[in-house]
């Protein structure tokens, strides 16, 4: 027992010091600039906040959005506020809470994917396949100049999840699944049309019978744990923006052909036509590892393990995916649109380069027959590539991210505003002058004002309309004097507020965000699956 603890240390630290090149500028002091970087660091201190005020599951932020308030977290990747919620009440601030969890995934990236590997074509081969994912060019897009640290996160539960599948881990591949889902909404939904090419492979090629049920049941555990997410993530998006603005970006992000050979590394946008201002390349190394395994399923002399032809099938969907000729299938296939950008199916690229990368060692080392001279070889590939990657770990501008405080905040952090309510009509563009607004004239006291609860009074000397100026979502309710009352959000000068009339006397107002019907029954849903998986996690130990 206490040798296995200590070659798990040994092997974590190694993955630690392998991926040190990759988030060295991570532990310089500050943060960068990166195109959704900075909205992290504020989305993070909201995402505390509402915890603080007893939000929870965290739905929405009080503050975004000039103060009326903002629904994100109701439809986007939580796991990666909740992680870096872990490392800031541990004491780091928020904008180095975030860079940890880049750390700590990068770390783990590796590192499944050595575990996964290590076991059909040895610690070479897996060792060499960690290296190309932690080291893909489209990784140091993530961190530092997307800023997509969600994103970042969800490949570490990638290897997890499918070394879950073929091994038949049901509960540890459940608990991936579920991650995955939490990490990142549309790198789940690409990665589980991965998870269903992977699982005929498994079943029809490598005679692995028992991944129909194991696959089923890691996919009950996944959906049903994370229901309290993804079930209003889905069913609620008519009440936002979503189907009209993310879900009509993607004619203008197709990659041209050239752009995954080489295209200029740069901190600039994604853009209609060749001319992004970002880089799209796969890496010049991860090619050739795809070169080379292609002469190695061609080599008729040279037994090709079935994962060759599979993980070269899957580089190949993935470019056809990011082509424009693929056009009609993002038109017509439901959801298929909701991926945003057809380039990140570079993730499937890389996925499928760097397995293939720590294959093609295995079949080179069969060849060499020379456990020294293999070893080198690796060295000097792993090593070869870190170094040719210095480019793309560099951040392009350094700053420091000042901690806004309890305060409105201009917009919303998303370029579309995609998550805020299709009533408010215009949305605003600046901070209302009061929180609660009343026709005629009347005397209001706050005397609290957070994230899901407002408590105000009213003195009306007549009739009085009220427009709290929140906007409003399912899940609002109004209570005057104790009594439940009705929101007018539709009201025709004030539309998506929280707006009603008051009668004369002095009244106490209560407004209060609250789970709907469907959003206990997601959580109830999730509650009764954790439950279960606990439980028989607690009878196996």
């Amino acid at each position: 027992m206490l040798k296995k603890l200590i070659l798990t240390v040994i092997t974590i630290a190694i993955f630690f010091a392998v991926s040190m090149p990759a988030v060295y500028e991570l532990f310089k002091p500050g943060y960068f600039t990166a195109h959704d970087g900075e909205g992290h660091v504020i989305r993070l201190e909201e995402f505390d906040r509402s915890l603080n005020d007893g939000h929870f599951p965290v739905r929405m932020s009080k503050n975004l959005m000039y103060g009326y308030g903002y629904y994100f977290f109701n439809f986007n990747y939580p796991l990666v506020y909740w992680s870096s919620e872990v490392f800031h009440k541990l004491g780091l601030d928020f904008q180095d809470s975030v860079k940890a969890i880049s750390v700590a995934t990068t770390v783990a990236s590796g590192l499944f994917v050595y575990l996964w590997l290590r076991k059909h074509f040895g610690n070479l081969a897996g060792f060499t396949a960690a290296v190309f994912y932690i080291y893909a060019p489209y990784r140091f897009l993530n961190t530092y100049v997307r800023g997509s640290f969600a994103e970042q996160l969800a490949f570490a539960f990638i290897p997890l999840l499918f070394m879950s599948v073929e091994r038949g881990y049901v509960i540890t591949g459940g608990l991936a699944y579920a991650l995955l889902i939490l990490s990142h909404n549309i790198m789940a939904f690409i990665f589980t049309i991965l998870l269903g090419l992977f699982f005929f492979f498994q079943f029809f090629f490598k005679k692995n019978y028992k991944v129909l049920i194991n696959t089923f049941l890691i996919g009950i555990i996944g959906i049903s744990t994370t229901a309290f997410f993804w079930i209003p993530a889905l069913l609620e998006k008519k009440f936002v923006r979503l189907d009209q603005t993310i879900g009509q970006d993607y004619p203008d992000h197709f990659i041209y052909p050239l752009q995954l050979i080489y295209s200029k590394w740069g901190f600039g946008a994604s853009v209609a036509g060749p001319d992004d201002g970002l880089s799209f390349q796969i890496g010049i190394f991860h090619l050739i590892a795809v070169a080379l395994a292609i002469l190695i399923f061609l080599k008729k002399r040279l037994k090709t393990p079935p994962e060759i032809p599979f993980y070269l099938l899957v580089f190949l969907i993935s470019i056809f995916f990011m082509l424009p000729i693929s056009k009609p299938l993002w038109d017509y296939v439901p959801l298929f649109s909701f991926t945003q950008f057809p380039w990140r199916y570079l993730s499937w690229s890389i996925f499928a380069a760097s397995i293939l990368a720590g294959v093609v060692v295995f079949v080179l080392g069969k060849v060499i027959k020379n456990k020294t001279l293999t070893v080198l070889l690796t060295l000097a590939i792993s090593i070869s590539l870190i170094a040719s990657s210095h480019t793309y770990w560099q951040p392009n501008e350094r700053i420091h991210i000042t901690p806004l405080g309890d305060k409105p905040i201009q917009g919303s952090t998303t370029w579309a505003h995609e998550q805020f309510p299709i009533w408010f009509e215009p949305m605003p563009t600046e901070t209302p002058s009061e929180w609660v607004e009343t026709y005629p004239k009347a005397n209001v006291n706050i005397t609290s004002w957070k994230t899901t609860r407002h408590e105000y009074s009213i003195i009306a000397e007549e009739e009085t309309l009220v427009v709290e100026n929140t906007a409003y979502y399912p899940g609002w309710k109004l209570f005057i004097n104790d009594d439940i009352s009705t929101i007018n959000y539709e009201h025709p000068d004030y539309p998506g507020r929280i707006v009603y009339t008051l009668q004369p006397g002095n009244h106490t107002i209560i407004t209060i965000f609250t789970e709907t019907p469907l959003r206990k029954t997601a959580n109830i849903i999730s509650l009764f699956s954790l439950a279960i998986v606990t439980w028989i996690l607690l009878k196996r130990i």
